[in-house]
């Protein structure tokens, strides 16, 4: 079984690359929203709560309360 530091473990170099894959898409996809009338918050909200939503049903992933 992982301890939790394990689990929160992760390499900042992949980060850092999966943050610049990432970078691309997501101003794409905040300007195609923005176009389409939704607020920089509206958009905050609805990205944070599927992202949560998403990971959420990962079985390694902890639990903060």
């Amino acid at each position: 079984m992982l301890i939790l530091e394990e689990i929160l473990l992760v390499s900042a170099d992949r980060v850092a690359c999966c943050r610049g894959q990432l970078e691309l898409d997501l101003d794409q996809m905040i300007q195609q929203l923005e176009w389409s009338g939704f607020s920089r918050k509206e958009i905050l909200v609805a990205i944070s709560e599927m992202i949560s939503e998403e990971f959420s049903a990962l079985p390694d992933m902890p639990k903060f309360h």
